[in-house]
């Protein structure tokens, strides 16, 4: 967030460290999207990219999905009710063990 800031003073951003999960919806709730004019993703697990693109789907907000997942790299741009969402489709499992873990 300090580098971004450092590049545009007007860019407004706050860093969160907190899971993006259903336990977290006291955290990240109707309240917090409502602020919220997009949402940019660099999530490392599946499970959270599908969870975020669920509620920028509810809250129809624009999401840049960006990510790796083994020796793939991934970035998407969603606009709900527009253009595919990232659950829309999946890939294939990995066969192997993800570089990330090794």
């Amino acid at each position: 967030a300090k580098a971004s800031r450092q590049m545009n003073p007007d860019f407004n951003i706050t860093a969160y460290q907190e899971k993006a999960a259903p336990d977290t919806e006291h955290l990240f709730g109707d309240d917090f999207y409502s602020k919220l004019s997009g949402v940019c993703t660099a999530l490392d697990n599946v499970e959270a990219r599908l969870y975020i693109d669920q509620r920028c789907l509810f809250y129809r907000l624009p999401m840049l999905e960006s990510g790796t997942l083994g020796t793939k790299g991934n970035t998407q741009i969603v606009v709900p009710h527009l253009t595919e969402n990232y659950g829309a489709t999946r890939d294939p499992p990995e066969k192997s063990i993800p570089v990330c873990t090794l």
